[in-house]
């Protein structure tokens, strides 16, 4: 039954008067799915929905209806985490200035062959979900693919959510290649996200501009700030994925996660701020990179397989051997059939303030994976013109600490000369430089005898499970 009934802001618009945009919004308290429906289909911008608190199983809702800047639609559970979505349940925010607050999605899973392709999805902009979560919602074949979260429009947000359990392919969340822009994800908690084999299983997936090397000044401007990753394993190789021009990822932290922070292709990227926590785990690792004019800037890592990961780009203009088998491209070109290197060339990159500490592999290797693949793959472009200054790499217990790779000088890779990088004010401490090039822009020095990881992170400080996701799921056993 729905009971609409004045809300306490009706009052304010005497404040207002006419033409000074209404504050009056009607209440409906709904118990099931036909209610709700109805109270959608009936919504005005002020208007809030709440869902009685209990299990809504095979309830897929379907937002058609919005609000405005300034009277938003709301929709949220009677109390927090109250409302407890199964079967197979999902979420279309398909109007704008929709808020929805407080759900949780619990064990349940969609179904193949439906017209829904995630758990929540935005399909249209300025929509908020927050203080709500997704825990084990997962199909019963590994194979059936799906997002939690798929953003498909301008300006939503991701806020105070909770994220446990994926287990199935496709990225626990992602954004639409194109007419997706300022979309983000803030101060979640993605936690015990299981390894399984399977290519897309990052844990974030940034598409938009710049995927297929369009430049220019468009991109995703996807924002990922304030977020915990807890054992978020996922692929095991990307926990961020970047594949997009002109992202922002600042202030998240990864905790004994497989994976890395990557920016796999894209321009005008910023990773800054990020804490790394590798903990010694087999297969936790730091940050890469490929593109051009990216800034990688005042990172922590620790106990990671490798630190930072410069890598080569892959020649693409002429085919250096008869073995060379191009990546082809039929979608997101002009062209079909244009190849797009499967790794861009970095160039222009800036690495600056970073702080590496004890890593088992290099804290940092310029031009990884030189000749990957050779020679079906040209990955032989090195870096050029980039910048790394003053980053602090510390090893403990000594070893290489900087590595990197000279090209070659037979045919058919004499043709290439490459720019040469900056390397300025970097120190080490405990390690060595083996890559020549680079030799003069570090000093080294010695381990002080008051030294500690927690001096060396500075003014960054971990997040932990208090300061992330909804304040009522931090009383669930995990």
């Amino acid at each position: 039954m729905i009971n609409p009934r004045p809300r306490i802001l009706c009052g304010l618009l005497l404040l207002f008067g006419p033409g000074q945009g209404s504050l009056c919004g009607r209440e409906a308290v709904v118990r099931q799915l036909v209610e709700l429906q109805r109270a959608l289909n009936a919504a005005r911008p002020g208007d809030l929905i709440t869902l009685k608190n209990g299990e809504w199983k095979d309830a897929v809702v379907s937002i058609d209806k919005g609000g405005s800047a300034r009277n938003p639609l709301e929709i949220r559970a009677e109390s927090p985490g109250g409302v407890t979505f199964t079967g197979g349940s999902s979420l279309v925010i398909n109007a704008p200035y929709v808020t929805v607050t407080g759900m949780l999605f619990n064990k349940g899973g969609l179904k193949e062959n439906t017209n829904v392709a995630s758990v929540i999805e935005f399909r249209s902009h300025h929509g908020i979900v927050n203080n709500s979560a997704i825990v084990d919602y997962n199909p019963a074949s590994f194979d059936t693919k799906y997002y939690w979260v798929w953003f498909s429009g301008d300006n939503n947000v991701v806020d105070h959510c909770y994220f446990k359990g994926k287990s199935n392919l496709d990225p626990v969340i992602g954004n639409d290649l194109e007419e997706s822009r300022h979309n983000s994800v803030r101060h979640s908690y993605f936690k015990d996200i299981p390894y399984a084999k399977g290519n897309g299983r990052e844990i974030i997936r940034v598409w938009g501009s710049g995927k297929y090397e369009q430049n220019g000044d468009d991109g995703a401007f996807f924002t990922i700030e304030g977020n915990l990753f807890d054992h978020a394993d996922g692929e095991g190789a990307e926990i961020i994925s970047l594949k997009s021009n002109q992202n922002t990822v600042i202030h998240n932290t990864v905790v004994a996660s497989l994976g890395c922070i990557n920016i796999r292709r894209g321009n005008f990227n910023t990773v800054k701020e990020n804490i790394i926590l590798g903990q010694g785990l087999a297969g936790a690792r730091g940050f890469r990179m490929s593109g051009e004019h990216n800034l990688v800037q005042g990172n922590f890592a620790s106990g990671c397989e490798y630190g930072i990961e410069v890598s080569c780009g892959e020649h693409i203009a002429s085919s250096l051997t008869a073995d060379y088998h191009p990546n082809l491209k039929t979608r997101g070109v002009k062209k079909e059939g244009t190849s797009v290197p499967t790794y861009p060339q970095n160039k222009d990159v800036t690495i600056i303030d970073n702080v590496m500490v004890g890593h088992s592999g290099a804290d940092l290797a310029v031009g990884s994976d030189y000749k990957a693949h050779w020679p079906e793959s040209q990955q032989v472009l090195l870096p050029e013109e980039c910048i790394i200054k003053n980053n602090r790499f510390i090893r403990p217990n000594g070893g290489v600490s900087v590595i990197g790779t000279v090209p070659g000088m037979n045919p058919p890779l004499d043709r290439f000369t490459f720019k040469p990088n900056q390397y300025l004010g970097n120190v080490l401490i405990g390690g060595a430089c083996s890559f020549v090039p680079a030799a003069g822009g570090f000093k080294a020095q010695r381990l002080p005898p008051s030294w500690s990881e927690s001096r060396e992170l500075g003014k960054l400080k971990p997040l932990t499970p208090l300061e992330v996701g909804p304040d009522w799921v931090r009383g669930r056993k995990s």
